[in-house]
Parts: C-alpha cells; structure tokens; sequence
C-alpha cells in the first residue's frame, strides 16, 4: 500500500498508519512505536512480541511424530497445547513426551494430565533479552564439545565420548529456544529472522554429526590412524575460529577460513587403509556442514 506524506507546520511530516494493523495491534492514541532507519526504509514495530496461537495435537501418536510436532510449536512461539490421547491406549506416551522435552525445550511441562488429553504449557518466563545469551550459550557448548571430544578420541576415553550425546542435548535446548525467541519476539528485521533461523538449523544439524562421531567411536576404539586425527583437529580449529568470526566479523577473514576449509579434502580418508569408513564419512559431513555455516554467515551480514 502507499500513504501520501502530510506537511505540518513547515518542518513537520505525518503518514497514517494502516488502520487494519493499528486495530490488530491495539494501537491507540499516546502509545509509543518503535522506529528504526535501514536506508531508504522504515521500519514501525509495536516493540511486543509476535502473538501466538494455542495448538492442539491429535491421533495417531508415533512417538518421535508426537515429539517433533512439539517441538515445532515451541519453535513456532506456542504457549500452550493440548495432546490428546488414551491413557489406556498410549500408558507410555505422557512419560516418554516429557523425557523428550527436557532434552529439546526450555521451559515447556505438563501441567495437566486426563484420561483423554494432557496440557503443555510454557513456563520459563524469559526475558526478551534471552537470544544473545542463548546463541553464545550453543557457540559455547559446541566449541567445547569438540574440543573435549577430540582429546577424548586421543585418549580413547570412552566415557567422555559417550556423554557427547547429552552435550548435544543441550545445544539442541539453546537452537531451539533461539529460533522461539525469533519467531515469536521478532528480534531482527524479516531478512535477518529468515537467515538466523536457517543458520540455527545448520548448526544444529553440525552439532549432530560431532555428536554421532563420538559416540559411533566410543563403541569401536580402535586405533585412529594419525591422519584422521589431523583432520578431526583442523575442523576444530576452523571451527574455533568461525566462532571468533561471527562475533567479529571480517570479510578478508571470512574469505581466509573458506580457503581453509575448501582446502580440507575428507574424501581423500578413504584411500587409508586402516580408516574406519564411518568414522571418514562423518568427518565428511562434518565438513560440508562447516561449509554451509560459513555460507549462512554470509547471508546474514549480506
């Protein structure tokens, strides 16, 4: 839509907002907007989160089906939702469910539970604030796991690798409340939430496949041929400064840690004799996703 610019009292210009937005958002006379300048727009917020819809799920109930559609409305800014099923059916479900959410949520319980339905509610009351902490939070906890993980395959310390698994846990909690805090509290413009949103999906999907490495090698510790591990502790150290990248961004450093990672060639692992071909393959992945990243860094500073 267009508006016409009124002129007031010689310096003065006025433009009306759109009434339909005005009404949905309760905008009355007195209330203060946000105003921010990007170039040759301008951008009018409420300053309030994103409102969001209750949800309902209903049968059939495959478990993990159950756990990611929960998971999605978390994403999605949900505050509540309703589950319905039988008790007698799914004995098993409610316990399951919450095992689960302790491993992908923050802040989400059953607060009511029947025969034929139970309620999840949010109630971590966070702070809109919350974003920037939680995104260091998963940079932290990543960055950390590999590094651990890496002196663990050294080591061969079995135990280490196996916890890797609830490391990752975790960082799913902090990606998937950062994506919540996006959708549902708008904390950048709409370019900037897609790109966000696409790079914590990336970055999960890295931490994943850090996670299956350790623990596929926790059951199977043989000796590592040296090789793997120079390229284990190469993708850490771009990894390590990738981090230190997002944070301070550069363009001449972006272009030097692509060249490190194009240079890195996982594939060539499979010619060694002595390689576990699984082992190789993650590396693999490991190394594509590392690439995926630093395009995702790319757009968002684009």
């Amino acid at each position: 839509m267009r508006r016409k610019v009124i002129q007031i009292a010689g310096s003065t210009q006025l433009i009306s907002l759109p009434r339909k937005w005005a009404v949905q958002h309760g905008i009355k006379k007195g209330d203060e907007l946000e105003i921010e300048e990007k170039g040759n727009k301008i951008l009018i917020s409420t300053g309030k989160g994103i409102e969001s819809k209750n949800a309902e799920i209903d049968p059939p109930h495959l478990t993990n089906v159950t756990e990611r559609y929960i998971t999605s409305f978390y994403r999605s800014g949900c505050k509540e939702i309703r589950v319905n099923y039988s008790s007698k059916d799914n004995p098993e479900l409610v316990e399951t469910l919450n095992k689960k959410m302790d491993d992908q949520t923050i802040g989400f319980e059953i607060v009511t539970q029947e025969n034929d339905h139970f309620i999840i509610k949010d109630l971590s009351g966070t702070s809109e604030t919350g974003f920037d902490a939680a995104l260091r939070r998963t940079f932290v906890l990543l960055t950390t796991m590999v590094k651990d993980s890496l002196d663990a395959l050294k080591k061969k310390d079995k135990n280490t690798l196996k916890n890797m698994f609830f490391v990752d846990r975790s960082i799913n909690k902090f990606t998937n409340f950062c994506a919540r805090e996006l959708i549902s509290k708008g904390q950048m413009d709409f370019k900037q939430t897609a790109f966000y949103y696409h790079f914590l999906r990336d970055f999960e999907a890295l931490s994943d496949q850090f996670s299956l490495l350790a623990v596929h090698y926790s059951s199977n510790l043989n000796p590592l041929p040296r090789q793997l591990l120079v390229v284990y502790e190469e993708l850490y150290k771009i990894f390590s400064d990738y981090y230190n990248i997002f944070y301070n961004y550069s363009k001449g450093k972006v272009n030097n840690l692509f060249k490190r990672i194009k240079e890195l060639n996982p594939e060539e692992l499979f010619k060694i004799k002595e390689a576990d071909p699984m082992f190789v393959y993650y590396l693999i992945i490991i190394h594509r996703r590392i690439k995926e990243l630093i395009d995702s860094l790319i757009d968002i500073h684009v």
